[in-house]
């Protein structure tokens, strides 16, 4: 009995010198930082650490506070894997204020990265398993930025590898027009969509004689891009909602892809009312993707492009002043 009492003393003891001995060099001696510091000299650092990370901002629901509730900008995120994002989140990046993602799973969330994510997808026709960082949260950022009273909701739609021919009208929610569409007024009860961004191309420059299940349409990208954007903004009621999209890039390597300038050129010399495009051939890509950096410039890229927008409506709605009234 004397020696369970002896070890139980024990080893509450070296318990609790363990403990005190944690806190003191947690407090004095920032042990964990220079642990910290050590993982990643050797290398292992992000095993150890994304775990932690990913529990600093979960993606869990929320409530949209009361003074904003149907008072958001909307923006519907659209187009293929540049939109769904494929980088890591650049270092010191800052979270926009403010803002909030409709997620794949029909919630409310703070924003944060993936946008894109698929925990909790709905309609699977959409879902992207490997979203990552891409321009939207940039984008978000900047207008946040522009207007710190302004609350802004992210729509994601975008799907990985899609063609434009899949972003053709279709009302059932198996198609990526119809569950984006049917996402849109599921989000609208919280505000107004303001914006739509486009960021596709890709899929249609390969060989479509070598993939043709894949339906590229690079010679007719216009029109059919032309064709969505009159429908959906017709669909979701606004046919005036600014809509900017995003020019091809410029990868090193295009092999396989004999139909990038071809697609290009047709984003080049469309043109579409209340629409602008952005330029991306000169930022940095991994392979048909934009670095962390590029990804933040075309979101700062897009929301330029929606203030323009914005800032030509308001000037031409302006009534012109009658001169006779001065007199």
């Amino acid at each position: 009995m004397k020696r369970a009492i002896s070890t139980t003393t024990a080893f509450g003891f070296i318990l609790a010198l363990g403990v005190g001995a944690g806190i003191v060099s947690q407090k004095y001696l920032n042990v964990s930082t220079q642990i910290g510091a050590l993982m990643k000299q050797v290398g292992i650092y992000d095993y150890f650490h994304a775990p932690t990370a990913a529990l600093e901002d979960p993606l869990v629901p929320v409530t949209i506070p009361e003074p904003v509730q149907g008072k958001l900008k909307l923006y519907v995120l659209v187009g293929q894997s540049n939109m769904v994002g494929k980088s890591a989140v650049p270092d010191g990046f800052e979270l926009p204020q403010n803002t909030y993602t409709f997620g794949n799973d029909y919630q409310w969330h703070r924003a944060t990265s993936p946008v894109d994510s698929a925990e909790g997808q709905v309609d699977q026709v959409s879902a992207d398993e490997g979203a990552g960082f891409g321009p939207a949260l940039a984008f978000a950022r900047s207008l946040s930025l522009s207007n710190t009273e302004q609350a802004i909701g992210l729509i994601p739609c975008a799907k990985d590898g899609s063609s434009i021919t899949e972003w053709e009208q279709a009302l059932s929610d198996q198609s990526l027009y119809g569950s984006c569409l049917k996402r849109v007024r599921a989000a609208s009860t919280m505000g107004t969509v303001s914006g739509i961004l486009f960021f596709q191309g890709e899929a249609d420059t390969i060989d479509p004689t070598r993939f043709p299940d894949l339906r590229p349409a690079a010679e007719s990208w216009a029109e059919k891009f032309a064709t969505f954007a009159y429908n959906f903004r017709q669909d979701i009621g606004k046919p005036e909602t600014p809509l900017v999209y995003a020019q091809l890039g410029q990868p090193d390597d295009l092999q396989g892809l004999p139909n990038w300038p071809l697609v290009q050129q047709q984003q080049e010399n469309i043109q579409i009312p209340n629409a602008k495009m952005i330029k991306t051939n000169d930022l940095p890509m991994v392979s048909l993707h934009y670095t962390a950096d590029g990804y933040v410039a075309i979101g700062e890229r897009f929301a330029e492009a929606i203030e323009q927008i914005e800032s030509a409506t308001a000037t031409s709605n302006e009534s012109p002043k009658n001169p006779d009234s001065e007199l």
